[in-house]
């Protein structure tokens, strides 16, 4: 039995690895390769793993983890500032595609618990489709995209509010919903005192102290043990383990620890998220799908429309622009990943029969599929559109511009001792936002305690910094005291083709050239620039004019070989 476990693991991640590798290729997403992969090696076609249930509870935790990872981002004065677009247009959008799907599926046959949480699993967007495909289109900053991801994350927590629903409404019989909702409601409201107070207080003790050992394995060991417990907790309370996930993520979000949580957590979430969708693809009635293939894509086609429809017409009602609303709505067009897995959570409570599951879940992957296609041609759609469809031209926006998930023309600064604390405050008192980093948490403690934007992490390693966005940073200055660290960061910002300027500040000239040559852009050698300053100084003194003290500064600097 234990062999067959990994075969069939193996053959789970064999196929998920083949199937990615070829919708990459095709620059389609990621998640629905895995769900294909499952499909193709599942009990409805090869055969090849016959008993997918037995991978349930390890796939689980891959929504755990995104959940954890939700909870990373979430910023809770980004969401007041934007609360016009979040709750508005947001909260409208949700209520609006659930009562529609909803009724929709209901008339289709569905009993009315199965027709809500289908409901609700079809109004929610993919968060991971289009965050990435707003990112590699470089449209973050667009009013569109601002308001693509406020509606995001009102979708994002209301999907943990169905993550609480499903259990209850499934119940065990006693009782009528009205009492179990309440009762969860309680259970729900408990849960979130204990993990925000453990989140507030006891949490950074720990991590202050797991930084202290300067060891990646302790601090990798306990982010997992933090997420499991936290997912634990909602399970005994017999409410969803993505749950406390997300929780527990949200309170981590708000500490000096969350880039560097984000980046020791992402590969565990990759694999077992890709797990989790390899098992909704392997649980996928593929003799539903041949039989009823027409009905899918017409269906598929009308998600799409309804969507988009939903989404630009009460953009226009909140006077956004024409413009905004209509690429908005083109966007979201689409099912998203937590919807699959409120239908995966359903059929676990048996809410929605399997058929009619596949039915839903294959309508939700063709909408993802095509997605991409969508928010990549956005402009043309929206052009052609836009001659049909009425608009406004007096816009209004939040108070707050910038993206949710996102930060951008910010400066990166590696290392926060004393020059990095002087660049950091030169930055401030010129509203250029800034984000520091440093290795010592007693630094990064003290400093935050200042006022300081410092997190905790390590600039040499590359996912770090993407997780800091230094592909969208306008600039990185490295003032480490050593210069080795920061050849290592540059080493691997250049060779990952990030073109962002680098700012270099070693102690001593003889590093200069090897600084230079790996991809450095401006390098100041401390001693010699110190040296400089005294120099000018002196002359100045001696009464030398400020002209004469500039030539001779300059000339001494070209000698150097680093203006």
């Amino acid at each position: 039995m234990e062999l067959n476990y990994f075969e069939d693991l193996l053959t789970i991640l064999g196929g998920a690895l083949v199937v990615a590798m070829i919708f990459s290729r095709l620059r389609l997403p990621a998640i629905v390769a895995y769900m294909v992969a499952g499909a193709i090696i599942g009990p409805h076609l090869l055969n090849w793993v016959a008993e997918p249930a037995q991978f349930s509870l390890i796939a689980e935790f891959g929504v755990v983890f995104l959940l954890f990872s939700l909870g990373l981002e979430f910023s809770f004065p980004r969401m007041i500032a934007l609360r016009r677009s979040v709750f508005g247009l947001g909260g409208a959008q949700v209520l609006a595609s659930t009562a529609i799907f909803t009724l929709a599926v209901y008339v289709w046959g569905a009993t009315l618990s199965a027709a809500v949480i289908i409901g609700g699993a079809l109004a929610l967007s993919s968060t991971a489709i289009v965050t990435r495909e707003l990112a590699a289109l470089r449209q973050f900053d667009s009013r569109y995209a601002q308001l693509s991801i406020a509606v995001l994350l009102f979708q994002d927590l209301i999907a943990v509010v169905f993550l609480i629903l499903v259990p209850v409404i499934a119940g065990d019989g006693d009782g009528d919903l009205s009492a179990r909702l309440a009762w969860a409601l309680v259970k729900g409201a408990t849960l979130l005192v204990l993990l925000v107070a453990a989140g507030k207080w006891l949490l950074p003790l720990v991590y202050h102290e797991v930084a202290r050992t300067r060891s990646d394995d302790v601090f990798v060991l306990t982010t997992l043990v933090i997420a499991m417990l936290a997912a634990w907790l909602t399970h005994s309370f017999e409410l969803s383990m993505a749950l406390g996930g997300f929780v527990i993520g949200m309170m981590l979000g708000e500490g000096p620890f969350k880039h560097q949580i984000e980046t020791e957590i992402r590969p565990f979430k990759d694999v077992l998220l890709g797990l989790f969708f390899v098992t909704i693809g392997m649980a996928l009635d593929l003799s539903v799908v041949s039989e009823y293939w027409f009905r899918i894509v017409v269906f598929t086609g009308a998600l799409v429309m309804l969507s988009g429809v939903i989404v630009t017409t009460l953009a226009l009602v909140m006077r956004e622009s024409r413009a905004a609303s209509l690429r908005a709505g083109i966007t979201l067009a689409q099912a998203g990943e937590f919807g699959l897995a409120l239908m995966v959570l359903a059929g676990m409570y048996d809410i929605v029969p399997l058929d009619q599951s596949s039915f839903i879940i294959a309508i939700a992957v063709l909408s993802m599929l095509i997605s991409p296609l969508l928010i990549r041609n956005v402009e043309p759609f929206a052009e052609w559109l836009s001659r049909y469809w009425p608009g406004t031209a007096d816009p209004t926006t939040d108070a707050v511009t910038g993206p949710l998930f996102y930060s951008a023309d910010h400066v990166i600064i590696g290392g926060f001792g004393r020059v990095g604390q002087t660049v950091a405050h030169l930055l401030g008192a010129n509203g250029i936002p800034y984000l520091a980093v440093d290795t010592d948490a007693e630094v990064v403690r003290r400093r935050r305690l200042a006022g300081d934007n410092v997190v905790f992490g390590d600039c040499t390693d590359i996912r770090f910094l993407e997780q800091c966005h230094i592909n969208a940073s306008r600039l990185a200055i490295l003032t480490f005291r050593s210069p080795e660290p920061a050849k290592r960061t540059i080493a691997r910002i250049r060779e990952h083709g990030i073109e962002t300027p680098i700012i270099v500040r070693c102690r001593e000239n003889v590093d200069f050239e090897e600084l230079i040559s790996l991809g450095a852009d401006h390098v100041v050698p401390e001693m010699l620039e110190a040296s400089l300053i005294i120099s000018a100084q002196a002359l100045s003194f001696l009464d030398i004019g400020e002209a004469e003290i500039n030539r001779q500064l300059g000339e001494l600097r070209d000698i150097g070989g680093y203006r």
